[in-house]
């Protein structure tokens, strides 16, 4: 269709999106910024030649993780919208493991090796906070000088739950962010400090769990299976059982519900309905647009959704 978005030339992994449009991302680090109707405004670079682990875009600015687990390096860097620039070849990196010589993503502003896995990552645009595979959680500033620093969540509930210790999501919510444990347990604490302010199960959630995600007082979960739980608040809207797992989800506010990129279906939750459709490619993304929704596959084509 001629209304459609340019095809992403690469395998699309995350895709990010700010108010002045949206970053896709590749499993070989490719990077391709998009405007406002998924449209390229850059060419394809490779800033850094491995997965982007975990993006977030505020205030002109984005702030990611890079993971190599075959070489062992991590990183996280910022750099501005719309950086486009060409970083060094993954043969480079490999032979200067064990050297003083230290690769970083081309383009950032700043940038610094990681200790350990980056597990989950958020920001406001005046702060970063994120955390590092039994390690802890970090709030750091927008130029990357560390504000705090706090141990791996400890866990109230007596009853131990599996890969508890793994973090699969982290929210940002006023004076407070969320953590959320592969084991369904979640933490709220205090953004000025790190803090604990509360921590709860999430009620009805079998682990372990592969994504939570979050608009307001809305909730996605969601099991590595295809399980899919939608909580408002802390009460149960919906229940489904999917052909497999969870890609991506995005709230759309004129269905009042959630756009699933499901195991090769599309998936529309809703107070009103649940519809799904199946389709030959496999969906890494849904995002409401104009009066309807775009689905972008894994193979970088683009499809207006018929779910409306």
């Amino acid at each position: 269709m001629e209304d459609l978005p340019r095809r992403i030339p690469f395998l699309p992994d995350l895709i990010v999106h700010h108010e002045e449009g949206a970053l896709v991302t590749g499993m070989e680090g490719e990077v391709l910024w998009l405007d406002n109707d998924m449209n390229p405004i850059t060419e394809v670079a490779i800033p850094h030649p491995m997965r982007m682990r975990q993006a977030s875009i505020a205030k002109g600015h984005l702030y990611a993780t890079w993971l190599d687990r075959e070489l062992l390096l991590a990183c996280m860097g910022s750099m501005p919208v719309g950086t486009s620039e060409e970083g060094k070849k993954r043969s480079e990196i490999r032979t200067s493991i064990g050297t003083r010589t230290m690769h970083y993503p081309a383009g950032t502003t700043w940038s610094h090796a990681l200790d350990a896995e980056p597990m989950a990552l958020a920001t406001n645009g005046e702060s970063v906070i994120f955390d590092l595979y039994n390690r802890g959680m970090y709030k750091i500033g927008t130029n990357a000088e560390e504000r705090w620093r706090m141990p791996p969540p400890e866990w109230g509930y007596p009853k131990q739950r599996p890969r508890n210790e793994e973090m699969v999501a982290l929210h940002l919510e006023d004076e407070t962010y969320w953590i959320t444990s592969r084991g369904g347990r979640v933490q709220r604490r205090s953004l000025e400090t790190g803090k604990l302010h509360e921590e709860f199960l999430l009620e009805g959630i079998e682990s372990p769990i592969e994504h939570h995600f979050k608009h307001e007082n809305q909730h996605l979960v969601c099991s590595a299976s295809g399980t899919v739980w939608w909580l408002e608040d802390q009460a149960m809207k919906q229940h489904i059982q999917l052909s497999g797992p969870v890609q991506g989800a995005t709230w759309d506010a004129k269905q009042e519900g959630w756009r699933i990129a499901g195991w090769r279906e599309e998936v529309v939750i809703s107070a009103r309905r649940v519809d799904r459709r199946a389709t030959e490619e496999l969906p890494v993304h849904v995002c409401p647009f104009k009066d309807g929704a775009l689905v972008l596959f894994n193979d970088g084509s683009w499809e207006s959704s018929p779910l409306t």
